[in-house]
């Protein structure tokens, strides 16, 4: 069972920030997408509760609290994958299949997309946000210079060649925010191997083998080539909407913000999901979706469960939609907008099988420490960096599954 113990100033932080609710609150809802205050203020007036927004490390540690004083909010996000299985373990996370069932007979929902807010085939959380992880692409550089959508990986690199020798960086990848290390290097290995990928999960592939070295050297080969853009940014989107990269490897998500920033979608913004790198494997993409928890107690409550089935609901989707341009996976609601309706209509076209996302495939108490050694490979992508990434990685590895 996950240890929910905070020390002293962890706990006083968060529940200070958690001071800040009002207390005539019916139904409180506590998040860690402050991003996306202005859509969670037009959800809460549609749907008629309060709620709080936290960064991230600071959400941790006022959920972790809030756990350990057996108090956890109404509703709340949280991740899937380890990080939902840690939660659930403290006994305080409603079962929601119920809810499930009515809406996946309702024809709304998918029993796929179920499964990844599932734990030993149970099911605990509704989608905030299900996000494809796709390849953003500036349409008015590849028309200027002769490139249609890559459809296999050599078209990738054919393209990343031309836009490079025309002097525009091919690719746009940061480690701002401090997160954002496992991208790359999880999309270039689901696109060489991915039952390796798969295997990094569970303790069964290492993060010094010859797997994960391949992932390296394509990536470390790409470096090289001048193919990425400057790490250090802390304007990812801003940048890639004002034309300083082609492409943008991000979460669907991403969507409202690139407009927000001046990009048209059919003009300037196309997307298409990343080729395998290996043909013989079935195409994939990878999906993050964002759980929302009802506490135990709230389950009980009908005005927090009313709040929380409307989260679930078509209409619900449909605000939320309006609101942020984001994706719930509602099967009934009206696309936020065309890029999500386009790769809805490809991976339905293409077969492609959902892959979770390696933030939330990861033991939870991996993340941050392998996270930091990708980043620090991107501020120096060089064959010793990488050797020492790899390192570094399979000890927290092994230190990790030497003790489960």
């Amino acid at each position: 069972m996950k240890n929910w113990k905070l020390g002293t100033a962890a706990c006083a932080l968060a529940l200070s920030a958690a001071m800040t609710v009002s207390a005539e609150a019916q139904v409180l809802m506590a998040h860690d997408k402050d991003f996306w205050r202005d859509g969670m203020d037009v959800m809460a007036e549609a749907g008629n509760f309060e709620h709080t927004g936290y960064v991230t490390e600071q959400y941790r540690a006022f959920l972790q609290s809030s756990m350990s004083a057996n108090n956890p909010p109404d509703i709340f996000t949280w991740w899937t994958g380890n990080a939902l299985a840690d939660i659930v373990a403290s006994g305080q996370v409603a079962d929601v299949g119920e809810l499930w069932d009515e809406r996946i007979a309702a024809g709304e929902f998918s029993e796929g997309t179920r499964d990844l807010f599932s734990v030993d085939g149970v099911t605990y959380g509704i989608p905030m946000l299900l996000a494809r992880w796709v390849v953003f692409y500036n349409m008015e550089m590849f028309e200027e210079h002769g490139l249609s959508e890559p459809t296999t990986w050599d078209e990738l690199e054919q393209a990343a060649e031309t836009l490079h020798a025309a002097g525009i960086t091919p690719f746009h990848a940061t480690v701002q925010d401090g997160w954002r290390g496992f991208i790359w290097f999880s999309e270039i290995m689901i696109r060489q191997n991915v039952e390796a990928y798969h295997g990094l999960h569970d303790g069964s592939v290492p993060y010094d083998g010859p797997e994960v070295q391949a992932v390296f050297d394509q990536w470390l080969e790409w470096y090289e080539a001048g193919y990425f853009s400057d790490p250090r940014s802390n304007e990812e989107v801003e940048e890639f909407a004002r034309g300083e990269a082609a492409m943008y490897l991000m979460g669907e998500w991403a969507t409202g913000t690139l407009l927000e920033n001046g990009m048209t979608i059919g003009e300037d913004l196309g997307v298409f999901i990343m080729p395998n790198a290996n043909p013989s494997q079935a195409p994939g993409v990878i999906v993050e979706g964002a759980p929302i928890l009802i506490s135990q107690e709230a389950w009980e409550n009908p005005e927090a469960r009313r709040v929380y089935e409307f989260w679930a609901s078509t209409d619900g989707a449909n605000v939320w939609a309006e609101a942020q341009s984001l994706y719930t996976g509602n099967l009934s609601a009206t696309a936020p907008n065309a890029i999500i309706q386009e790769i809805s209509s490809d991976i339905e076209a293409g077969g492609h099988t959902a892959i979770t996302r390696w933030w939330e495939a990861v033991p939870s108490d991996l993340q941050g420490d392998i996270v930091a050694e990708l980043s620090s490979f991107m501020l120096d992508p060089t064959p010793e960096t990488a050797a020492e990434a790899m390192a570094n990685m399979q000890a927290f590895n092994a230190d990790y599954w030497a003790d489960q």
